[in-house]
Order: C-alpha cells, then structure tokens, then sequence
C-alpha cells in the first residue's frame, strides 16, 4: 500500500511539471503560426488582365488569365495555334472564317496578341486567342467550344497506297467561332488658326499637329492650292475632327472646312451635302465643286492593267466565258488601294466571288467598287466618308482571284460601265436652286473661321 502511494504522489509532480511545458509550446506555435493542431491551404487568385475589371474586350474574365504577347521575327499565327495545343484543323478554319477582317497569313513583327487562359494546379486550358489589327480592331477566336466537327479530306497514307488519289477519311475537330470585336471610337471638333512662321511644316510642328494633316487639307482642296507654297505672314484657318480611343489619340478625321489667306487671294474649302447629286463635296465661297475628275489608277502608286473590261472575256479560274465588268490592275499583295475619287462607302465586306470589298457612292450618278482585298484599311466601314486618294485597304487575292491585284469597277447609274471611255473631266456649280442656301451657310462659317484665336 505504501509503495502505491509513493507512485501515485511521483505521477502527480511529473505532470505538473510537464504542464508548463506544454503551455508554453502551445502559445509559441499560436505567436508563430506554427500549430500542429491547425492546417491552411492557400488558395492562388488567378489574376485577370485588370484587377478592378472583369471583362476584356466584353468577354468575362473573372478567374482567368489575360496575358499580352507579341509576335516576334520568326512567329506567326499556325506557330501561335501549334504552341497552344490547336490543331491544323482548327488553324484552317481560323485562317477562312477570319479573313473578312485580315489576312493572317501574314503578320508584322510585335504585333500584339492576347491568350485567355483558365488555369489549375496541374494544367493551362485556352479559352480565348486575341489579335490586334489596329488601335481600336480585334479579331478573337473563341476556343471553348467543347463540340465535334467533322470534315471529309484527302487521305494522303490510302492514296499512296492503293495510287486512289481521290481516297477520304472524316477528320475530327473542335471548331473555333470568330468575332470581330471593335472600340469606340470618340470624334472630337478641333478648331485651329495659325499665322504661318516661316513654313506650314514648321507651323505645325510648333502647334504639336503632324505632317498627316497637311496631307488630309491638300485632299479636301483638291489639290486647287499647295500648302506648302504658303509664306510668312499669311493665315491658315480650318476646323477638322480629331478620332480617339478611351482618350488615346487615333487619327486625324474629316476635315470640315477650310480658309487660306494670302497677300493676294482667300481660298475656301467647305465640306457640303448637294442635294442634287445627293453626295458631299468640298465647295469654294462661289458655290464651285473642288473635285476634279476620277483618278485613273485605283492604285496609290499607280499599277499595270492586266485585264480590261470585257463583255466575252475567257474567265482564268472557272474556265467559261463571262463578261468581266472590271479592270484589273496587278500590284504586289499588300499595295494600297485608294478612293479614286471622294464619296461614301457603300460596302466593306466579304463574298465569295468578290473577296474582300469595297464599294463606294460618289454621287448620284457614280459608284466605284474596289475588289480582291487581302484586308481593308483603317476605319473603313458601312457610312464612312472618304477622300480622293484615301487609302481604303490593300491588295490580295481573296475571292475568285488567281494572283494579287485589284479588280475596279465603275458604276453609272447601277449598271457597270468602262472607266477609261467615261468622260470625267468636268466640273460642277451648286444649281441656282440651291446656292441661295450654300451662301448663307458659307456665311455663317466663314464667321466661326474667323472667330477661332490665331496661334
């Protein structure tokens, strides 16, 4: 009995003793975190292209990742698809549903792209590929199609085999929808007067304005008078839209008006809608259009004709007679393609036979139409107004095509006639019907012209 209680009373003392110890482990593993007792996961926040946004060019992005890339010398976009795990299927199918907004067969070293990724622990999904094709215009190929498409080819491996070059096999894919996303773009009236110090070139730069707008001003005089050739002293005067995105300057926009002061003689530009030819045109202070006659080249640097209009031309691709209602004129693929004269465009889109297109109204009595484009120019859409000598887009070969060049077609009150036996060269006076209006609303701008501060 005695020895019990000897162990008993030694049991006691050493737990007593411990107990300290343990008091003390327990509140240094809650000072340092390091309790045994309580396990944390961290959990990683995927990041989106903007933490205070969840959208990126309208497509929702909460939990994803947004990364910009950009193309470098020896990348292009099947190198882009093969490295984010899409097949040759898919690429093909990119390359035809998108090429209504760009030849992507071709891209420029830093071009910008997007990948939208979901990410896990273990693996990296693309949801979203993104192209830039100018400051404000994306092309986005949405990936996350998760259903089976099939498509008959040429089964290569068979017809080695069995010399049966006409053997098939299905091919299996997910498909890619394509979309064409662009911003909003802001147009803000700029008004400006300057006495010219030395040369306009110098003028402008003094006033942060780039040698661009001189080109727009020249366009809108139609050439009647050469900036450059203004001295010191006389008085340049105009008011123009200026184009931005998200406050990011984009362009210089139309040009609404224009006065040039010399020592000798006022010229006047102003941008008016003639009701008789139910068409704009830039108008002098006696009512005279400014425009000359059509441009003979649609080309910006000229261009061979290689194929003229011809009610019984033998066509080179579908190997019939067809009448060819156009002028081809050959150029390298890229080349500009310009207005040949001022108007409203009409059509800038994709069709089959006509490619890439685009069509313009000069007037009541004329449309131009522009064909085979590889892709168009900035800004030219539905209702756009364009100059003579704008750049509308570029040469290519989409549609019925078999080499680069542009198909030009000339339209006379709808039906499709030969430019080159037109007799354009006239020039026009607002009807008397009409000028009595056009004065007052000379008026009235030659009083703002003159209202603006001079620089």
């Amino acid at each position: 009995m005695k020895q019990v209680l000897i162990f008993l009373l030694i049991s006691v003392i050493v737990i007593t003793c411990k107990s300290p110890q343990r008091q003390k482990r327990n509140a240094f593993a809650e000072r340092t975190g390091n309790s045994p007792a309580v396990v944390t996961k961290t959990v990683a926040v995927k990041p989106c292209n903007d933490p205070k946004s969840h959208s990126f060019l309208d497509i929702d992005v909460d939990g994803l990742y947004v990364r910009e890339k950009e193309f470098s010398r020896k990348d292009n976009v099947q190198k882009i698809f093969k490295t984010n795990k899409l097949d040759k299927n898919q690429y093909a199918q990119f390359l035809e549903d998108s090429k209504e907004y760009y030849d992507f067969t071709t891209v420029k070293t830093r071009q910008k792209y997007f990948t939208i990724t979901k990410e896990t622990d273990s693996s990296s999904q693309l949801q979203y590929l993104v192209f830039k094709i100018s400051d404000y215009e994306y092309v986005i190929a949405n990936c996350t199609d998760t259903s089976m498409v099939t498509q008959m080819t040429a089964d290569e491996n068979v017809g080695r085999r069995r010399r049966n070059k006409h053997a098939q096999k299905a091919v299996y894919y997910h498909p890619i929808q394509i979309a064409y996303y662009e911003k909003n773009i802001d147009t803000i009236q700029i008004k400006f007067a300057a006495v010219i110090q030395r040369s306009v070139s110098k003028t402008f730069r003094e006033n942060n304005l780039d040698s661009k707008l001189i080109e727009k001003l020249s366009g809108s005089l139609s050439n009647k008078f050469n900036l450059n050739s203004l001295h010191s002293g006389d008085t340049l005067q105009f008011i123009y839209n200026q184009l931005s995105v998200n406050g990011q300057f984009l362009d210089y926009g139309h040009v609404q008006a224009i006065c040039i002061k010399t020592k000798k003689k006022q010229y006047y530009a102003l941008d008016y809608f003639l009701k008789d030819d139910s068409s704009y045109q830039y108008v002098d202070n006696g009512g005279k259009y400014l425009k000359s006659a059509f441009l003979k080249s649609p080309l910006q640097k000229g261009g061979n004709i290689v194929s003229r209009y011809n009610l019984h031309r033998f066509h080179p691709v579908l190997q019939v007679e067809k009448a060819h209602l156009g002028t081809d004129f050959a150029a390298p693929k890229g080349s500009p393609i310009i207005a040949t004269a001022s108007g409203v465009i009409e059509a800038a889109q994709f069709t089959q036979n006509n490619g890439n297109y685009v069509k313009i109204r000069h007037d009541r009595i004329y449309e131009t139409q522009y064909l085979h484009m590889c892709r168009f120019a900035k800004g030219i859409r539905n209702g756009v107004r364009v100059q003579k000598g704008q750049v509308i887009g570029y040469v290519g070969m989409t549609g019925l095509a078999t080499g680069p060049h542009v198909c030009y077609r000339f339209w006379k009150h709808g039906a499709q006639v030969d430019p080159l036996k037109e007799k354009l060269n006239t020039f026009k006076q607002i009807p008397n019907t009409y000028l009595g209006s056009y004065l007052k609303y000379f008026a009235s701008i030659r009083k703002t012209l003159d209202a603006i501060t001079l620089r």
